[in-house]
């Protein structure tokens, strides 16, 4: 697919899917919900005092996290970012939906397929790009067809400058949000849904420069569910924050600690 459709699928993403911390390694995070201190690995890129112009902004998670509902706010807020979803353009690419790639051709064509759009997207604009990331974006599979950290996806994702932030949800309330959705393939035959994901939130966690913590549900008083709206807000504090860019020029709920 050539730059131009790429650039043709950019649109708020589908309806269907759903602090302030500087640099990588340790971090302060916004209190009230943000993790006040990020732990990733590979604390070798600070770019605390880079501000070099707008990067492209990429949400990660589990699948039903709500990374298309933040970025449909991200976006609504800030019409400078042009919205990719990479499960769109990989479909785009394919001609076939997700369930029908998988079941065709397996998940290793499919993670090599979906490290083709990592790319294509991260160099569709120069800066301003919002992508929604699928959940496996940080999955490849090793030789014996196990699941293993995509470094070659996240750095294409991260080319450019992008910045990466994970939206950390407890797996209860992924699960609770998945459930029944067709257009989701098996992960695998024989792991369950919690079992992948306690496997890659690590590597989630490795790939992100910035991490925020949505809450467990909304009794729960330790960790309470945060709304999507509140997310988006710090999302785009940090942002701006760390790229050295300005929000609008309005009176934005960003502002808003709701």
């Amino acid at each position: 697919m050539m730059l131009s459709s790429v650039s043709a699928l950019c649109a708020s993403p589908r309806a269907s899917r759903d602090g302030r911390g500087r640099g990588r390694g340790r971090g302060r995070g916004y209190r009230g919900g943000v993790r006040a201190s990020i732990e990733v690995e590979d604390a070798t890129h600070p770019f605390a005092d880079v501000n070099d112009g707008p990067k492209n902004l990429i949400l990660i998670g589990g699948r039903g996290c709500g990374k298309s509902s933040v970025c449909r706010r991200i976006q609504a807020f800030d019409k400078r970012f042009k919205t990719f979803v990479l499960d769109d353009l990989i479909v785009y690419e394919a001609g076939m939906s997700i369930p029908a790639i998988v079941e065709a051709h397996g998940w290793r064509y499919f993670r090599d397929l979906e490290y083709k759009v990592c790319q294509k997207a991260a160099s569709a604009f120069d800066g301003w790009t919002l992508i929604d990331a699928g959940g496996g974006v940080v999955v490849d599979l090793d030789e014996n067809g196990n699941e293993m950290y995509s470094e070659r996806k996240v750095e294409a994702l991260k080319a450019n400058g992008g910045k990466v932030v994970f939206l950390d949800r407890d797996i209860e309330y992924l699960c609770r949000r998945i459930a029944g959705d067709s257009n989701r393939p098996d992960l695998s035959a024989t792991a369950s849904f919690t079992e992948i994901m306690e496997r890659r939130h690590p590597w989630y966690s490795r790939a992100a420069d910035f991490i925020i913590d949505g809450g467990r549900s909304a009794d729960d008083n330790e960790r309470p569910l945060m709304k999507k709206k509140r997310i988006a807000s710090r999302v785009l504090r940090w942002y701006y924050d760390v790229v050295g860019e300005d929000p609008p020029p309005l009176d934005g709920w960003f502002d808003l600690d709701v």
